[in-house]
């Protein structure tokens, strides 16, 4: 979903890099067919099984070309945006000149790309009316125009995207639709995301981003000439996603018919003619019918492939038989304006704020498995080595990356939008991730569609298999395709493809039942798997029947075997019996970590999926019981935590004067009583409660008395405060010395209780709330942090009690894990704990075998329940180190059980490091660069083992002078280290040493730079064509992971941008130890 222009991505100047420009290809291509011997037209002896392979054995045409925008003088639209074969098709085109119409099939064709199969000669020019224009929806309909001319398509014909070039001379304009072929049984079942084209579509000065009424047109019609193929909107046409799709699936001969997105949701049913459904590209816009089509067919078995990212994200409608694309993009309006709501809703899928009445309200991940969040821009996609054994990725590279390692994924394929995998409770059954990349964004979806912000998004591809046995597919990008082949529109430089996409491609195709006719040289068949057998789970924690406290957080951790010839790809765990279900941490090992709110029940239950895709039964549900077990209070005076609820943080550090609170509803009218808080120690002073509307207004407040030093605090109001139902109030209390109590991320969810309900973060503005000073209205919020107020409520008669913690705190994660093996000696050792603990309680002893503890200090992190052992010096190679943990305490006094773990180091280096990337010998071609501005300049490599970056070095030319710093930075832009050049020499190579080293993973992308305010920087263009390698350090290659070298014009930041592979001589100290 765009809402600005589209920034260049991933450095350099835009342009197409439009690979469409194919003579110099195809008299090649030509000569092949020729001298092609007999055995390759296999494909077409009788009975022909697979039109498309056949059709592939023809000669490409050499005399078509889109790398322009269409004239404006020669512009035309199809009748139908498509037609099935043996039925006619007409063409009405407004120019004032004799054309000829040439239309072409799309395909492969030995890497022409398309074939002429026709051409309508001496077409008369045609002066057409002004199109119809309606103000009030700002729909713009040429349907008034008359007929150019037509074409029978014949009954032969080979299903698939055409496009009618109308030629005169130079001039030139393109209609592109679809040929179907209706009686098709083929495999694969291709549908066009020509919804997305239409919507951006800005033909006559309106589309659904541009235009009036609103800013944008609420109505959008066929009867236009396509103008997407300019400006930026050409990310949204054929030729960006699609095309490179076509010519994969063509090139390797997969047996392949081709629909339009109108076309989904008329002849719905004819999905269900074909093994795998295929959604390309930027498939942004889905009618009712056609999601439910969808839905239907994969519920019959039909595999669905969404090779596309942004998906299903606006709710659309026809009119005009299927004509008129409909979309009043409610959720930008925040109101129900399409004329046909309350029940037809035309705003995002995922906004359910008023539906019902209305259809809204169903996330696109319970269907694709993915669902739109980045709204911009094309990056590079990385897989890690925890997901190399997943039999997606069988016989490619990232089959063979060690456990730490990562791979980046061809060139710019995640984007120019892309998807995140959640758990909001809409995610389908069993779904497992098969890579996962974390990135920092610059437009990241805020709300159901309409706000944006920069983010942290993590993008998965995913697969789940439907009770039908249907697999599904959520490549969660729109740009897949660019990984298939290196032929289409794009505004990244170099080659975008990748051998690990494509044969990932054809191995989920095999799973999907369908094979490649002619596979590509370099691809390896693949065969459908044949694991019918599901993996299993063991809870391990916690036992049966344990009783755990409120308001601290839970973890259910346990293991997880496959046996049925695959690895296991995936663990869920449910906490209400299998009513709802949440993806857990780990494979093989596992787990899942909530804070449990009130008393209750819990009914455990654990199942894990195999990587391909089939999910266990789970076993019975353990109870496990959370606080006194007790329901939630029926009667009333009541509150929303019970007294054995406790925060994560009984005392926050901050010490200063503020007013925090909590925002709530009631399902019924009553009366608050009283204002309740949780004390920690070091909240002193004198205490004041209030009570406020939604607006601020205060209704009461009250002074407490009679304190204890810490735990619950109750004080009430002197005369009741009436508040009405499903109405939102404000409690709180002033904190006049700060150490307050907190729970981060808390509200996330409501917490409901009897009938109070806390509400979720930004359900009704920011929960919790504060404010600094005097004890003024908290409106403001931070990390949906719970704050540890709550109200009294009467309808009159209840209560409800509690119980105390016996319950000792315990490690729940630990690193080095335990058993690991070549740790790095700078190593740090941290446990994290399963529930907060009293700080300066922990004590950590790291020791070798047989020897004395190393020395060092101990930290603890309140929020994560870390505690972090740093040695003071860095451990030995080759050694055992046993971690001894003990003494730790819970706010109740519990103490933990001793626990131990072992690990060893790595053995030392054999490179000959401390070592740099170029030895001091080397020199630049050019010593200094005219540029005089002030820039950043940097280098992006990796290390083959773990180690250490001690300093950083430059070369400098005797005009690149004041005070340079120099910068570690982490792929992502994460300042590292830094530190200021001192000491310099007039030129040649200067180094800075870190105050402290860094530790640095092997085989993962870093950025090291230095920031000159001068200019005059040495450089050599073209430097990083290829990678420089020396010992166990490399300065990747261009393109490998993003750009290389990179630089930044302006203050110093991190540098993203690049010019021409050039190297800007910034260097590296690498050292194991």
């Amino acid at each position: 979903m765009r809402v600005r222009s589209l920034s260049p991505a991933l450095g350099g100047p835009r342009h197409r890099a439009v690979s469409l420009l194919l003579a110099m290809c195809l008299g090649v291509a030509s000569l092949l067919f020729l001298s092609t011997p007999r055995a390759a037209a296999a494909p077409c002896d009788p009975p022909v099984l697979n039109p498309v392979a056949c059709e592939n054995t023809q000669a490409g045409s050499t005399d078509w070309d889109v790398s322009s925008p269409d004239s404006p003088a020669l512009q035309g639209f199809s009748t139908d945006i498509s037609v099935n074969r043996g039925s006619t098709i007409g063409f009405k085109v407004d120019t004032a000149l004799t054309y000829t119409i040439n239309i072409y099939r799309m395909g492969y064709y030995g890497g022409a790309g398309a074939r002429k199969v026709t051409s309508i000669a001496n077409v008369a020019p045609t002066d057409q009316p002004d199109c119809n224009k309606d103000t009030s929806t700002g729909l713009i309909d040429c349907g008034n125009w008359s007929t150019s001319a037509t074409w029978a398509v014949p009954t032969t014909a080979v299903s698939g995207i055409y496009f009618a070039e109308l030629k005169s001379g130079t001039t030139r304009g393109h209609i592109v639709f679809v040929v179907r072929d209706d009686a098709s049984h083929s495999d694969l079942y291709f549908q066009t995301s020509d919804t997305t084209w239409q919507a951006y579509n800005k033909y006559g000065g309106n589309s659904l981003y541009v235009g009036s009424p609103a800013n944008r047109a609420y109505k959008v019609s066929y009867n236009r000439p396509f103008n997407t193929n300019s400006g930026d909107t050409f990310h949204d046409f054929v030729w960006s996603a699609e095309y490179p799709m076509v010519r994969f699936i063509e090139a390797n001969g997969y047996d392949v018919s081709y629909e339009s997105g109108v076309d989904t949701d008329r002849y719905g049913s004819l999905i269900k003619q074909h093994k795998v459904f295929m959604s390309v590209g930027h498939d942004e816009y889905w009618s009712g019918q056609q999601r439910t089509n969808v839905e239907a067919a994969r519920d019959a078995g039909v595999n669905l492939a969404f090779f596309s990212g942004n998906e299903i994200f606006w709710k659309t409608r026809y009119e005009n038989d299927h004509r008129t694309l409909v979309t009043y993009k409610e959720t930008h309006a925040n109101a129900t304006i399409d004329p046909l709501d309350p029940t037809v809703w035309t705003g995002t899928w995922r906004d359910p704020r008023f539906s019902p009445p209305a259809d809204g309200g169903r996330p696109e991940n319970s269907l694709s498995g993915t669902m739109f969040t980045v709204n911009c821009c094309a990056t590079d996609m990385h897989v890690g080595g925890a997901d190399a054994r997943l039999r997606f990725w069988r016989n490619t590279r990232v089959a063979n990356l060690a456990s730490t390692a990562t791979t980046t994924l061809g060139h710019g394929i995640l984007g120019y939008e892309w998807d995140e995998s959640p758990d909001n409770g809409s995610q389908p059954d069993g779904l497992i991730h098969l890579s996962t990349d974390t990135q920092n964004v610059p437009s990241y979806l805020q709300d159901y569609g309409s706000t944006y912000a920069s983010g942290t998004a993590t993008h998965h591809l995913s697969l789940y298999r439907a009770r039908s046995g249907a697999l599904v597919f959520g490549a969660g990008t729109i740009q897949w395709s660019w990984g298939l082949d290196d032929t289409h529109w794009s505004d990244v430089s170099g080659a975008t493809s990748d051998t690990a996409v494509r044969q990932a491609t054809v191995n989920l195709l095999a799973d999907m039942s369908a094979q490649p006719a002619t596979l590509q040289t370099g691809l390896v068949a693949a065969t459908e798997s044949a694991d019918t057998t599901p993996p299993r789970t063991t809870i391990t924690s916690p036992a049966v029947g344990a009783t755990e406290p409120v308001g601290r957080p839970l973890t259910i951790s346990g293991t997880a075997t496959d046996t049925g010839g695959g690895v296991v790809a995936g663990v869920e765990v449910s906490v209400d019996g299998g009513v709802s279900w949440h993806p857990a941490t780990g494979r093989g090992s596992w787990s899942y970590t909530f804070t449990p709110t009130v008393n209750t029940d819990l009914a455990v239950m654990a199942r894990a999926t195999d990587d391909s895709a089939r999910m266990e039964t789970p076993a019975p549900a353990r109870t496990v019981t959370i606080g006194d077990g007790s329901p939630p209070p029926a009667t009333c005076p009541c509150t929303i935590w019970p007294s054995s609820a406790v925060p994560a943080v009984a005392a926050e550090s901050d010490s200063a004067a503020v007013e925090v609170g909590v925002r709530f509803r009631t399902v019924k009218a009553g009366s608050i009583t009283g204002i309740r808080f949780y004390k920690g120690a070091g909240n002193t002073g004198t205490h004041v409660g209030s009570l406020w509307t939604s607006a601020g207004a205060k209704l009461a407040s009250v002074t407490f008395s009679g304190e204890s030093a810490s735990g619950w605090q109750e004080a009430s109001f002197e005369n009741p405060v009436t508040v009405a139902a499903d109405t939102t109030y404000v409690a709180s209390y002033y904190a006049p010395n700060g150490h307050y109590a907190i729970s981060e991320n808390y509200f996330g969810t409501a917490v409901a209780r009897g009938p109070l309900t806390a509400l979720a973060d930004n359900a009704d503005g920011p929960d919790g709330a504060y404010s600094y000073g005097g004890g003024s209205f908290p409106n403001q919020g931070y990390r949906s942090t719970n704050y540890w107020v709550d109200v009294v409520f009467d309808d009159g008669g209840g209560g409800s009690g509690g119980t105390s913690d016996t319950t000792p705190p315990a490690i729940t994660a630990r690193t080095p894990a335990a058993g690991a093996s070549n740790v790095a000696t700078g190593t740090t050792v941290t446990a994290t704990f399963s529930e907060p603990i009293q700080d300066s309680t922990a004590r950590v002893s790291v020791a070798p075998a047989n020897g004395t503890a190393v020395a060092g200090t101990t930290s603890y992190n309140a929020t994560s329940g870390t505690v972090t052992f740093t040695p003071s010096t860095a451990l030995a190679n080759s050694t055992s180190y046993t971690v001894t943990v003990s003494g730790a305490k819970d706010a109740a006094g519990n103490p933990m059980s001793q626990d131990s773990w072992t690990f060893t180091t790595a053995a030392p280096s054999s490179s000959g490091c401390p070592c740099s990337i170029w030895a001091g010998t080397a020199t630049p071609a050019t010593p200094a660069d005219p540029d005089s501005g002030a820039i950043e300049l940097g280098v992006k490599f990796r290390t083959s083992q773990a180690g250490f970056i001690s300093a950083i070095r430059f070369y400098k030319s005797a005009t690149n002078t004041g005070t340079h710093t120099g910068t570690l930075w982490s792929r992502t832009g994460t300042r590292l280290a830094t530190a200021t050049f001192t000491g310099e020499s007039g030129s040649g190579w200067q180094q800075v040493n870190f105050a402290t080293p860094v530790s640095v993973s092997a085989n993962t992308t870093y950025v090291a730079s230095y920031f000159t305010t001068a200019g005059h920087y040495s450089v050599d263009e073209n430097y990083f064509a290829s990678a420089t390698t020396r010992g166990p350090l490399t300065a990747l290659k261009n393109g490998t992971d993003g750009s290389n070298g990179v630089y930044r014009y302006g203050a110093s930041g991190y540098p993203n941008d690049s010019y021409r592979s050039s190297n800007y001589w910034v260097d590296v100290v690498f050292t194991t130890n």
